[in-house]
């Protein structure tokens, strides 16, 4: 039976948040965002098929159940409109033919529901094979974004680090309640928080 489940508390470490703004010449704003999390032990759900934006959930076009496997979302908003890059590694990769697992990225707007898979989903994207997978997109400002980590296979579930670079500055949502610290020193910020995601109702 599927095992779906909105509300999640993950462990995610941020490994850092950089912004260059620093010439006068050039008043643009870039930023690099990235966390860590593990999607094992975490709730299932049967995930989307690949697609830009995608237009099936995994297993419809044959007729079978699909992939039901473990996910983890991050919500997010970013300041500045633009191009954003997401990229995601597992441990072990150096390339995007090996590593631990194979690792699976999803990408909301405005809201994430499990079992409403194709509801405002803007990307989907995987790897051939175990290690490392990258996309880019176009972001508004101001707007919630849910980045979604998940597995191709049943079996593929553990660590990941994902990076969100782009125009200006990538914040987790809540804010409050997910940076209760930030240090900054020439634009660099390192800290550790456990996100907390309201329970609906």
């Amino acid at each position: 039976m599927l095992k779906a489940k909105f509300v999640q508390k993950p462990l995610m470490i941020v490994l850092g948040l950089v912004l260059a703004a620093f010439s006068t010449a050039k008043p643009s704003q870039a930023a690099v965002f990235a966390y860590q999390g593990n999607t094992t032990n975490q709730p299932i759900w049967r995930r989307t098929a690949p697609g830009n934006p995608p237009t099936l959930i995994s297993g419809e076009r044959d007729g079978t159940l699909g992939m039901s496997v473990p996910y983890s979302v991050f919500e997010f908003t970013v300041y500045q409109s633009g191009l954003y890059t997401f990229a995601s590694a597992v441990p072990g990769a150096t390339s995007p033919t090996n590593g631990d697992w194979d690792n699976f990225l999803v990408l909301y707007q405005d809201s994430f529901h499990p079992t409403k898979q194709l509801t405002n989903v803007l990307i989907a994207s995987t790897t051939p094979n175990d290690g490392t997978l990258a996309f880019s997109r176009q972001l508004t400002a101001q707007q919630k974004y849910f980045l979604v980590t998940t597995g191709r296979r049943v079996a593929d579930f553990g660590v990941f680090t994902n990076t969100i670079s782009g125009s200006g500055q990538i914040v987790p949502v809540p804010e409050s309640n997910s940076i209760p610290a930030m240090f900054v020193a020439i634009g660099v910020a390192l800290f550790i928080r456990q996100y907390n995601y309201r329970t609906p109702i």
